[in-house]
């Protein structure tokens, strides 16, 4: 008796081992993968401002599935917990169970005994005649169906298909160098993944890749004039590295730029226009709203002051994106000019106190009415310029093909081997004139049957039939 003291490895390995702990992690990964699709992860929604994105398309339940960090569910550190400890199981389990099924496929014995090939699924018996010539006519008609014969004084061992009984083992096999394979993202250099969103003319640095992607022109099309449905959009790229503009090309839908193995696709763009340029008109509304001139703003890169003839117009305030809340007051919700809102001071001959009033193009009467004043000059747009952004997805992933993909292959080789392919043994001995002969497999027992009798009845032996284990098979 083994009174041998478990260690904490022993541990380990008794619970990663267990059939119960491998199935609870693959229920585990199941559910978790099946929360990270709920709504799309932040690599792949058309929005630079995730934060916003969520909030705004899928309301409060998206704002919580953002926040809960679902929204990047197969790079969180329990998901990837889940997968290492997923790796451990399969490690443990195929050497806890394939190492003895190999050690025991090998220490098979040739001479079975006698009660043995009796109690097989399959068996029969040649009684008369010369039984010798017939377990040597059984040894070459088993060659010939690719059997491994081996012979032993008066027994024969045929057998084909051993590594069918590895297939489990090759799947494992497979997932594993599979999940080494995600696991190599963690190398620095060897995997990166996002979406870069771009102005136009904007270049962005990619990662810590070693170079930038610049948006040289952006071109969208839309099928019908309200703008609902997108026609074609495409953006010329140029890649730059060390200053220098090293490769370019005119991305569309499928039809992306590698570069450095990293791969460059037109995804996306920015359904929300964005206020590029406009040109505002400055009016006098005590003088029946009298034109007093136009200046130009660049909503990128905003002047301080701008002279419209005799007047001044000073940005005392601006706020790219801005948001007016009767609680919060005035903020900016991003850094892009998707709702400019400028506060200015305007001074002019009449007018020698600055006159601070707001410009919001997309709030109007509803900012003066909450503001509660008469303004005593108006800003209005004459002509405006929008652009939308566009969005490139970057991809690398050096462990793609010289791991992931052949670990696949194996995984699915391994399938094959378990399902389509079928560990066949034929064992047969001569016991007091007698040729005592049977046969099992780990599956498809019609099929060996069918294959087995195609060997004995030309030679004389009486077929074998299925039978249930349980029945005795009396000598």
């Amino acid at each position: 008796m083994n009174n041998r003291k478990k260690t904490f490895f022993d541990a380990i390995w008794e619970f990663f081992a267990s059939v119960k702990v491998g199935i609870t992690i693959i229920v585990l990964l199941a559910i978790g993968s099946i929360l990270g699709t709920i709504y799309p992860q932040t690599n792949a929604i058309p929005s630079p401002n995730p934060d916003f994105y969520y909030n705004d398309t899928y309301g409060k339940l998206g704002d919580l599935y953002y926040r809960m960090g679902l929204a990047d569910t197969f790079n969180s550190w329990w998901y990837l917990t889940l997968v290492l400890m997923l790796f451990i199981s399969l490690i443990i389990v195929s050497i806890d169970r394939g190492v003895p099924l190999y050690k025991s496929l090998k220490r098979q014995p040739v001479a079975r005994k006698l009660i043995a090939i009796q109690a097989d699924r399959l068996y029969t018996k040649a009684e008369g005649g010369d039984a010798e010539a017939k377990l040597e006519a059984l040894a070459q008609q088993l060659k010939k169906r690719r059997y491994k014969v081996r012979r032993e004084d008066g027994a024969l061992l045929a057998e084909k298909g051993r590594l069918a009984r590895f297939g489990a083992y090759v799947i494992h096999l497979g997932l594993i160098i599979t999940i080494l394979g995600v696991f190599s993202r963690l190398i620095p250099g060897w995997y990166y993944t996002d979406m870069i969103w771009l102005k136009e003319g904007e270049t962005k640095p990619v990662g810590n890749l070693g170079f930038s992607v610049q948006n040289n022109g952006f071109t969208l099309e839309f099928y019908d004039q309200a703008q609902t449905r997108a026609k074609k959009f495409e953006t010329d790229a140029v890649i730059y590295e060390n200053g220098q503009a090293t490769a370019k090309k005119h991305l569309a839908v499928n039809d992306y730029l590698t570069y450095k193995h990293t791969n460059i696709y037109q995804n996306s763009y920015d359904p929300q226009p964005m206020f590029k340029t406009g040109t505002i008109e400055l009016l006098d509304t005590r003088n029946n709203n009298k034109s007093l001139g136009t200046f130009v703003i660049d909503f990128n890169n905003p002047q301080r002051e701008y002279k419209v003839g005799d007047y001044t117009v000073t940005m005392a305030n601006y706020f790219p994106d801005v948001k007016v809340d009767p609680d919060k007051g005035v903020f900016t919700n991003s850094r892009d000019p998707y709702n400019p809102g400028i506060q200015f001071d305007i001074t002019g001959p009449d007018q020698m106190e600055p006159a601070r009033q707001w410009m919001i193009p997309l709030a109007g009467p509803f900012v003066k009415q909450m503001l509660g004043k008469d303004y005593r000059f108006d800003l209005q747009f004459k002509d405006v310029d929008l652009f939308h952004m566009t969005g490139l997805k970057i991809e690398r992933d050096l462990g793609w093909w010289p791991i992931v993909f052949p670990g696949l292959v194996i995984a699915l080789c391994g399938l094959v081997l378990a399902f389509y392919f079928q560990h066949r043994r034929v064992w047969a001995r001569l016991e007091e004139g007698v040729l005592h002969i049977g046969a099992n497999t780990n599956k498809h027992w019609i099929g060996i049957t069918g294959e087995l009798n195609k060997v004995l009845v030309p030679l004389g032996i009486e077929p074998v039939s299925q039978k249930r284990k349980e029945e005795p098979q009396q000598s």
